[in-house]
């Protein structure tokens, strides 16, 4: 069993010229008499990647839209990922989770674009802000950003601005049906998710993926105890407790940013203000999810140490007493928070050969099945107009 640790912080024809006369109605055969002729087929275009850049402040944010095959001139619904915590690249690209490394790299979002896309779905993923040439994309703690303007520029609610400009670039393009939108957030970007349906009402429905429930004071709790677990089963008792030991302080100097009381220090390398803005929408992304009037698919794995099995039976027991949509609410078995599938139900006996190399086929058929319902229900809703 391989085990690491990983970091937390934490894009008309025209035919011319002369024609020989049509015939009399008289003379057309009578099977044709008054029957429109059959409009042409349109031509069939392939799927294809389409670069596609915003504008966003001090910003610019380059990203790929993922196109479906599809006729000419056909419109397609379209959805838009949203990144999860550090600075991802529009792929996602993932090595592991929290005390389980993988051995290789899964870019998470790229492939998820690719299967919605078979599935008919155009899909627009786009570098984080936090990803770029001031820190080659890299959590390593380098910046060249001055400090305090981290705070600013780096604040959960520009993550949120961001994915609604994203939004924006997304619905101005021909091939997209503007009445078939939908947002996919991936863990802090799942608990973006209500918040923007609640931002922008003609989004027709939201996709949480392994999203936290609680603040993130809870999380690095949980994922304290798991980093413990995980490498002393590795036989590596003292980075356990180094590691767990680390977030567990941080967890508890997030507590004292909960209680107005912490003294400005910074909390796994990253400026208070950014946990700050971080906590204020983990406390306010239940409260309106449950108000919604528009649908929440909330998806997480059995085998997710990052954002662990109960937050999403949190999420479950929380919406199942809503009443405004349809909310959907599973635990996937086998699945990480890189959203792949480990087949070896023993977690001390992993090997590289348990571990999957791309999307579980659970988590794209259920993300697939709650688009094809929501895609459909806005086309006959249009067509009832």
């Amino acid at each position: 069993m391989r085990l690491a640790s990983l970091p937390l912080a934490v894009s008309l024809l025209c035919a011319c010229g002369s024609a020989p006369p049509a015939p009399s109605l008289a003379s057309r055969p009578a099977a044709t008499r008054g029957t429109p002729a059959a409009a042409p087929a349109r031509p069939r275009l392939p799927k294809k990647d389409v670069p596609l850049a915003f504008d966003r402040g001090l910003w610019r944010l380059e990203g790929t839209l993922t196109l479906p095959a599809r006729e000419e001139g056909e419109r397609v619904p379209a959805v838009v990922i949203v990144h999860g915590s550090g600075p991802m690249s529009r792929d996602g690209v993932m090595r592991g989770q929290i005390g389980l490394g993988f051995g290789f790299e899964i870019p998470v979002y790229q492939r998820l674009a690719e299967a919605l896309a078979d599935r008919g779905y155009a899909v627009y993923r786009y570098d984080k802000r936090t990803c770029g040439q001031f820190n080659a994309c890299a959590d390593t703690g380098f910046t060249s950003l001055p400090y305090a303007l981290l705070e600013v520029e780096f604040a959960t609610t520009e993550y949120v601005r961001d994915a609604e400009a994203a939004l924006d670039a997304v619905a101005a393009r021909p091939e997209i049906d503007r009445e078939r939108l939908f947002f996919a957030g991936h863990s802090e970007g799942g608990e973006l998710v209500p918040v923007l349906l609640s931002d922008r009402p003609e989004v027709r429905a939201g996709i949480m993926l392994a999203p936290p429930f609680h603040t993130m004071a809870v999380v690095l709790e949980q994922q304290s105890e798991r980093v413990r677990w995980s490498f002393t089963m590795a036989g590596q008792p003292e980075r356990a407790e180094a590691e767990a030991r680390e977030l567990h302080a941080a967890a508890q100097a997030l507590r004292h940013i909960e209680r107005g009381t912490h003294l400005g220090a910074p909390i796994l390398g990253q400026p208070p203000g950014l946990w700050e803005s971080w906590i204020d929408l983990a406390r306010q992304a239940p409260e309106i999810a449950e108000n919604l009037d528009r649908p929440l698919l909330v998806l997480g794995g059995s085998y997710d140490y990052n954002v662990v099995p109960s937050e999403i039976e949190t999420w479950a027991k929380w919406l199942d007493g809503s009443s405004r949509a349809p909310h959907r609410v599973r635990v996937l078995d086998c699945v990480t928070h890189a959203l792949n599938c480990i087949t070896q139900p023993d977690a001390t006996r992993i090997t590289q050969d348990d571990i999957g190399r791309d999307i579980s086929p659970a988590v794209v058929a259920e993300v697939s099945r709650f688009l094809d319902a929501h895609a459909s229900r806005a086309r006959l809703t249009e067509a009832g107009r």
